[in-house]
């Protein structure tokens, strides 16, 4: 087993602590692309992107990232993790689209965050002041 292996049971375990979601029995795999590739795939046009996990059992991360050696890039996977758990439970599978991927979105930022709070390394927060993600990605069903 490898280093990263290690780091993504360590991962799991943590996102499973603070969500209570089941331990999966597979490990998701993970791909480091560029970040160009990640863009196109989960934004289809530029965008601040530095992980995705789609449906399925892979989870992209920007080819940047350096989990083992970085917390930053640990709590980036930690919320990738987060979202391959929700998957393996149906969570939020009752909600309408854009609802149900806000709903996913703001449970593992808040996990990461939580997370991140508890390691000795100050780090920011990864939702800053301003509009987060799922507000700006939901506004247009609002008006719907």
């Amino acid at each position: 087993m490898s280093s990263l292996d290690e780091l993504v049971i360590q991962l799991i375990a943590v996102a499973h602590a603070f969500t209570s979601y089941a331990m999966p029995a597979d490990l998701p795999e993970l791909r480091f692309v560029p970040q160009a590739e990640l863009q196109e795939a989960a934004c289809d046009r530029p965008c601040q992107i530095y992980g995705w996990f789609p449906p399925g059992t892979t989870i992209y991360l920007d080819e940047r990232l350096d989990p083992l050696g970085n917390v930053a890039a640990r709590g980036i996977l930690l919320h990738e993790l987060t979202h391959f758990l929700q998957q393996s439970a149906g969570a939020y599978r009752e909600q309408p689209g854009c609802e149900a991927w806000a709903m996913r979105e703001r449970e593992a930022y808040r996990v990461q965050a939580k997370w991140l709070a508890q390691q000795p390394i100050a780090t920011r927060s990864p939702v800053g002041p301003g509009i987060r993600p799922w507000d700006l990605a939901c506004r247009h069903e609002a008006s719907d």
